[in-house]
């Protein structure tokens, strides 16, 4: 399979948004939710789980942003957060991960 990938430090890296689309096709019945650890205006901490279809963690990938810290982050570091715990969760189950996570 081809996967969409950017540059990030001279590596390719496949977006999260790719891992998504494959773990939803690959991983049937399995599900991937999120949870706001703590939130305060200026930062936020999210833990993504993977379970499996008997309910069993398998997975997970904590996350922690700044707001205003990166251009992305001036508007959107709930958001940012989010999407990073949950490629940590999809990389620590073994998706799409070929040098580091």
């Amino acid at each position: 399979m081809n996967f969409k990938t950017i540059k990030i430090h001279g590596k390719d890296y496949v977006e999260v948004s790719e891992k998504i689309k494959y773990f939803r096709k690959e991983y049937i019945g399995w599900s991937l939710t999120s949870d706001i650890v703590e939130l305060t205006e200026k930062r936020i901490v999210m833990t993504s789980t993977i379970k499996n279809p008997d309910g069993f963690i398998v997975a997970s990938g904590t996350a922690y942003e700044k707001e205003g810290s990166s251009h992305i982050n001036k508007t959107s570091f709930v958001e940012n957060c989010e999407t990073s715990a949950n490629g940590r969760a999809l990389a620590n189950l073994g998706i799409m991960i070929e040098t580091s996570i």
